[in-house]
């Protein structure tokens, strides 16, 4: 029998000791990591700045947009998974944005921008483990006559090393470098990505280092970030002739390693008189079947949840969080981002918060310290 080698994790290459710093949510956890052993003492020093994750979370200046005058704002927002340290098994989803300090942070709804409201308890990072499993971007931009920021200028925003892409509201996607903009940068300007086949989509997702961008028609695009120019990746996605009205929101995720479509469908509902909602009566989820190079749809997710935010998507493991169904579709209404809805793909059944405060599917979004 061979010898085994042992690893000396000082000796880890630089870049993968940031990829390690990166996932680490606090200087708690870090000391927690430098405790384990001498090796990993010296490998992650507590002085050493990691500039991938001061990069991917730091708040900054972007070039104007449209006809603005003043500069954007790229504001990061994370998810992460909070559980007690004596109990690893089982823990809560939260959602929080840079505060007006660097050493604070706000709660936002878990699954849209609305900040809430906080009952200004601490959270003792010595009696809870904090680690980020989503990151999320949003974009805001200057009133022109006014030091008011406006939200909701993408509906859709991703980062990569370099650059900044976001969905708008007439389904355009837009780019831009993601350095610091100055007054004095004029070559860094926002450009739209279009195609004589495709100007309009529906979502964006980085998925293994590469930009993806779905068309409203539900055909995916791969971005070439060295061209700058997008190609057509796939076919569209099936939607039946007496569904296609009723398919309002197309949306991209990850899942196990491959690229997944979400299907929302929506119906009008009378509530009061000269007044109809639209409210969500099912999902649908498609995966490319690469032999015969079509999308076909997934009837279950196995153990797993997806998260529909406001303007990203991404799965977890439902056995990590308390009440978390497994097979089922997390998401919003968009007139009532407020309350979390569930989608249970087994039954196609559709779970209402506000309906059903009190039931443990919705427990996840609950944790005890908020």
């Amino acid at each position: 029998m061979s010898r085994r080698r042992s690893v000396k994790w000082s000796a880890l290459p630089e870049e993968l000791v940031d990829e390690i710093a990166s996932r680490l949510f606090s200087k708690v956890e870090l000391i927690r990591t430098r405790s384990l052993c001498k090796t990993w003492r010296s490998a992650s020093s507590i002085h050493k700045r990691f500039p991938k994750r001061h990069n991917r979370n730091r708040v900054r200046a972007l070039c104007p947009y449209n006809s603005s005058t003043k500069p954007c704002v790229l504001s990061p927002a994370a998810f992460f998974r909070v559980f007690l340290s004596s109990c690893r098994n089982k823990g809560w989803l939260i959602k929080t944005q840079d505060a007006d300090t660097e050493t604070s942070k706000k709660l936002l709804h878990p699954l849209s921008r609305v900040p809430m409201d906080s009952s200004h308890q601490t959270l003792d990072l010595l009696k809870y483990t904090v680690s980020e499993i989503h990151q999320s971007y949003d974009v805001y931009k200057y009133y022109d006559y006014s030091d008011q920021l406006t939200p909701n200028v993408f509906a859709r925003v991703v980062l990569t090393d370099n650059l900044v892409f976001g969905v708008n509201s007439k389904k355009e996607i837009w780019w831009c470098n993601n350095e610091e903009s100055n007054n004095n940068n004029n070559n860094n300007v926002w450009t739209r990505v279009s195609d004589e086949d495709a100007e309009y989509f529906s979502d964006i997702i980085v998925h293994k280092g590469q930009v993806y961008v779905m068309d409203v028609n539900g055909a995916i695009w791969w971005f070439s970030l060295s061209e700058l120019k997008i190609y057509q990746y796939g076919p569209s996605t099936p939607v039946d002739y007496y569904e296609y009205d009723d398919c309002k929101d197309k949306r991209l995720v990850e899942f196990c390693g491959e690229l997944c479509i979400i299907h929302r469908y929506c119906k009008k509902f009378r509530v009061h008189e000269d007044d109809d909602v639209e409210k969500t009566t099912g999902l649908k989820v498609y995966k490319m079947d690469m032999e015969l190079v079509e999308w076909v749809e997934v009837k279950s997710l196995g153990g797993n949840a997806f998260v529909m935010e406001t303007n990203s998507c991404f799965s977890v493991l439902a056995r990590d969080y308390y009440g978390c169904l497994e097979n089922a579709i997390y998401f919003t209404e968009e007139k009532d981002v407020k309350n979390v809805n569930v989608f249970k793909l087994g039954d196609g059944s559709v779970t209402k918060s506000v309906e059903s405060s009190s039931e443990s599917c919705f427990q996840m979004f609950n944790p005890p310290f908020v």
